[in-house]
């Protein structure tokens, strides 16, 4: 008899030794993803910096089609960007000529003799480069330039920012983890930027025979390999400018293979263990306690359904060699099961980053394009070309606004749509020319709305406003200002209503064009949030009112 269980033990020992390889190949895979994680979050300041320096670097470039041979001007604007923040210390446009007039030293400044002039005026792309002894400062310094292009396309100079490298010290491995040996930030010639240690125990730590940028893959990636003198590590690349800009955290991987080494003797064990059980199972077959262990069992699963509890072992019982290895088996299985759902729990917290990150991307790509049109409306020589080209700039920005405080919600996907509709409000009429005199009142009580509906509301307030001021009437040097009233409650009930009121001109006589592209707009999220739009006209002034109720949360079809 106990020759024949253990035959039909063999193929579960056999299936037991795939699983448990099986597993301990996804930890590893977990664990370097996990080290990869760590390792990109420790290079967030450092990306928010070079992200920051490189959207000003932009920016001052469009600027500096206008302004590069305005050098007074030019280098106010230098002084004061610098001045503003404590991320950078110089800023300036170097015109092809090597020569830099207008930057945020005040003087002249000759770059034509540096290494980093010739490969700017060579590539004429954006790049990232080192300096460790910049001319202006004197310091070790990162250079962000973002060449300048003239309106032929001809290429006039760059500009340059410059991060001093003590900015960007990445945290210590105490921060991040102790099993952390060096954290490097280096760009895309494998030149080292910052690290956490010393230069001469970053070299002994980087991988053999390669250099840094070979470890650049098109995503993000964790590889184990050797280093200089031998020592296995784990190495995780996270990118922090695509194509310029990466870290590479060093990892100690020697708990990681002791965990993987005492798994693989497990597993050469587990066969000859599975062997001895089924022998111990045959000559304990018929015992006694088999029965009651089994209803013990029995009562922990349920436990452990009914409420997620973990059962204890009874060391008192002594119960027979496989049911034990059923219970501990048990055991592992409820404690994977608890450590599964919070991976599923942290795998939901990730998307909702990814989301986040995706509307910050998109705030950022829709800032982009107002910044185009705004160089269209310079270049447009008709005057209803610049109004419409304004129009849809405001559009633009206003869909920007809301984008930026989606990537900022909280986490139960609620979107504050009281400040969104304020802010939204708000800007239109800042960016709006000729309406400094305008008196803006707004009342807007505490309203929280999902996206599906607090981004239509808010695009809608914004048509409003900007259908307020095209029809607004002019200035009267009697009155003290213009009132523009924007009201938006709700009640108990999650009926919600917004209402606008302003001043219109006399030749309007009330009458608004039903054909405008704003009303058609107005219209279009009116049927998104399922609102009635009514209008009227009392004492010289316009009133829109939109009243609607606010939905409650349901998944869409086909998600659970």
């Amino acid at each position: 008899m106990a020759a024949l269980l253990s035959i039909a033990l063999l193929p579960i020992g056999l299936i037991a030794v795939m699983q448990t390889l099986s597993v301990a190949s996804k930890a590893q895979v977990n664990a370097e993803l996990a080290l990869l994680a760590l390792t990109e979050q420790a290079a967030v300041q450092e990306r928010l910096t070079l992200r920051l320096a490189r959207g000003a670097a932009d920016a001052l470039a469009i600027v500096m089609l206008e302004l590069r041979d305005q050098s007074d001007i030019c280098s106010r604007i230098m002084q004061d960007f610098v001045a503003r923040s404590d991320r950078f210390s110089y800023a300036g446009f170097t015109a092809v000529s090597g020569e830099s007039t207008c930057n945020s030293a005040g003087r002249t400044v000759d770059f034509s003799d540096t290494a980093t002039f010739a490969k700017l005026s060579a590539n004429q792309i954006s790049t990232i480069t080192v300096s460790r002894q910049a001319r202006i400062s004197g310091t070790s310094v990162l250079l962000v330039s973002t060449p300048v292009f003239g309106a032929t396309n001809d290429f006039s100079g760059y500009v340059t920012i410059s991060i001093p490298l003590s900015k960007l010290v990445p945290p210590g491995r105490e921060t991040v983890q102790q099993s952390l040996l060096n954290l490097v930030m280096f760009n895309d010639e494998g030149d080292i930027l910052t690290s956490i240690g010393e230069p001469e125990n970053v070299a002994r730590n980087l991988p053999r025979n390669l250099m840094l940028t070979d470890l650049v893959v098109d995503d993000n990636d964790a590889s184990t390999l050797e280093d200089v003198e031998g020592r296995r590590r784990i190495y995780t690349v996270a990118t922090i400018e695509p194509g310029q800009v990466y870290v590479l955290g060093i990892w100690d991987s020697s708990a990681s293979l002791a965990r993987q080494a005492e798994g693989e003797i497990l597993t050469s064990l587990f066969p000859a263990l599975m062997w001895f059980a089924g022998l111990l199972v045959a000559l304990f077959a018929v015992h006694r306690l088999v029965i009651r262990h089994l209803q013990i069992l029995g009562r922990q699963m349920a436990l452990f359904t009914a409420a997620r509890r973990l059962p204890n072992e009874d060391a008192g019982l002594s119960p027979p060699t496989e049911i034990l290895r059923i219970q501990r088996a048990f055991h592992r299985m409820t404690d994977a099961l608890i450590r599964d759902e919070a991976s599923l729990e942290n795998a939901i917290r990730e998307k909702s980053v990814l989301v986040k990150e995706i509307h910050h991307r998109v705030k950022n790509n829709l800032q982009l394009i107002s910044s185009i049109i705004n160089m269209q409306i310079r270049e447009a020589t008709s005057p209803e070309a610049k109004d419409a080209l304004r129009a849809t700039q405001d559009r633009v920005l206003s869909m920007a606004t809301i984008h930026r405080d989606l990537y900022q919600t909280n986490e139960t996907g609620l979107v504050d749509a009281a400040h969104l509709v304020q802010e939204v409000v708000s800007k239109t009429v800042d960016i709006t020319p000729d309406f400094k005199d305008l008196e803006l009142q707004i009342n807007i009580g505490d309203i929280w709305l999902y996206p599906d509906q607090a981004v239509p509301m808010s695009l809608l307030a914004s048509e409003a406003v900007i259908n307020a001021l095209k029809h607004m009437a002019p200035a009267d040097p009697s009155d003290a200002a213009r009132l523009m009233a924007v009201k938006f409650t709700c009640d108990a009930n999650r009926n919600c209503r917004f209402e606008l009121s302003n001043p219109i001109a006399d030749e309007t006589d009330g009458r608004r064009s039903d054909h405008g592209m704003g009303h058609k707009l107005i219209r279009a999220f009116a049927t998104q949030l399922a609102a009635d739009v009514t209008t009227s006209q009392a004492d010289g002034r316009y009133t829109i009112t939109v009243t609607f109720t606010a939905s409650e949360f349901a998944p869409a079809p086909g998600t659970f």
